[in-house]
């Protein structure tokens, strides 16, 4: 009857070793992004009176994480089994592991051992727990002028707790920059924790760095960044543009460290699929005077003695007065710039031409390459054309040359009008660039 059903229970339980953890069947939601860690329990539950014959030998004891697409081992033991577990006797250890992967995961403990018979024994037990999402994250590129893009943020917490959101960092991808445009507040929905003494200043800041509480399933926290192009002169961006990833970092209920990052976030409907139109064009020239009998080509200059590297910079659109600038890129060791390296273009109408003058000299015999000249928007010092360099063949010049082209540099004129060599811009390159 029932008391023989109950006999026959409590001796299988006292003829096997089972595995106890402090943990029911299935407990619920576990954050993604955060560290799972758990304690866990194998023990001789038999009757202690039981003596030799409840003892069990070479008990190998192994844990595994089980998801939706993979199994991995947290602790295997088969391999180096226990000798012995006496009836009472049990083994503790504390297994981790990051959860990276939403949706349903199972714990499983299992033990091999041979009983007091010599009977090899199989015992497992499953523990069920499901991974969420803790954070909401939505996004969204606008388009700005000069080629750039700000990227907005909305960080949302969808747990039943409050979160301690430590920092937000834009990760770019190589060719974007990004700069942290967040106001001081993250929105209305999140507290801020600075450094504040006062009574109400709330929980202290981590490192003195202010942390965002996101209040159980309404708190928010906003960011916004700046992106541009690392270099100018590329192509606008795209819808296609791979901008980068967000990389979120906070503390639980418990104070346990998470972090997530999103996928690749792309430029999207801020990014241009039509050529942006071009303002200007330039073309380069050498201006040599005089120039070198029997020289077969004009970019022939003498060593030692100045010559003209000239910009001709046509206007394809309407500039306003000191809204562009011609502009040394990067200064070669050949060739020595004789005069500013920076000079403001004035007012163009559409097809008309102007020459930006810069005196130079060639160091060197033999091909030399000319400073880098690009022509840039004088407010964000964006490229609006930036040419190849060219180069120049220098060779000796006769001593009348020499003496003719320092009467000469004297009365050089650096830009033709409307060109305006701003005095502010009249210093070295290093501190232009």
């Amino acid at each position: 009857g029932r008391n023989d059903d109950d006999d026959a229970r409590r001796r299988r339980e006292r003829e096997t070793t089972s595995g106890e953890l402090t943990l029911p069947q299935s407990f619920g939601a576990v954050a993604l992004g955060e560290r799972f860690s758990s304690f866990v329990t194998f023990g001789n539950f038999s009757e202690p009176t039981s003596g030799a014959s409840g003892t069990a030998r070479e008990i190998g004891i192994k844990v595994e994480l089980q998801t939706e697409t993979r199994r991995t081992t947290l602790r295997d033991g088969t391999k180096t089994p226990i000798e012995t577990l006496r009836p009472g006797e049990k083994v503790d250890l504390i297994v981790t592991k990051d959860l990276k992967e939403l949706g349903a995961h199972t714990l499983v403990c299992s033990a091999t051992y041979y009983d007091a018979a010599g009977e090899r024994k199989y015992s497992p037990q499953y523990f069920k727990f499901n991974v969420a999402n803790p954070l909401s994250v939505r996004t969204k590129v606008r388009a700005a002028p000069r080629g750039r893009a700000f990227l907005e943020v909305c960080i949302e917490n969808t747990t039943r707790y409050a979160l301690l959101l430590d920092s937000a960092r834009f990760d770019t991808v190589d060719g974007i920059l990004a700069k942290d445009m967040t106001p001081e507040f993250g929105g209305a929905a999140a507290t801020l924790h600075g450094v504040d003494d006062s009574p109400d200043a709330g929980l202290p800041s981590l490192g003195k760095r202010a942390v965002y509480r996101l209040d159980p399933s309404t708190g928010a926290a906003h960011y916004l960044f700046e992106i541009t192009r690392a270099n100018a002169s590329e192509e606008p961006l795209t819808p296609q543009t791979q901008l980068g990833k967000l990389e979120l970092r906070w503390r639980g209920a418990m104070g346990d460290p998470g972090r997530l990052q999103t996928q690749v976030i792309t430029a999207g409907s801020a990014g241009s699929t039509a050529p942006s139109p071009v303002a200007a064009k330039m073309r380069q020239s050498i201006i040599v005077h005089p120039r070198p009998p029997d020289a077969e080509d004009v970019s022939t200059v003498y060593a030692e003695t100045p010559f003209i590297l000239r910009a001709a910079v046509e206007a394809l659109a309407p500039i306003k007065a000191d809204a562009c600038v011609v502009r040394v890129k990067d200064v070669v060791s050949g060739v020595y710039i004789d005069g500013p390296r920076a000079v403001r273009v004035g007012a163009l109408s559409p097809g008309q031409t102007v020459n930006v003058d810069i005196p130079c000299v060639a160091l060197g015999l033999g091909v030399q390459t000319c400073p880098s000249l690009v022509l840039c928007d004088a407010v964000d010092d964006a490229a609006l054309a930036a040419p190849a360099p060219l180069e120049v063949f220098s060779v000796i010049p006769p001593p009348s040359v020499v003496l003719d082209a320092l009467k000469r540099v004297e009365t050089i004129d650096v830009a033709s009008p409307p060109v305006d060599v701003a005095p502010s811009l009249d210093a070295p390159i290093d501190s232009l660039l």
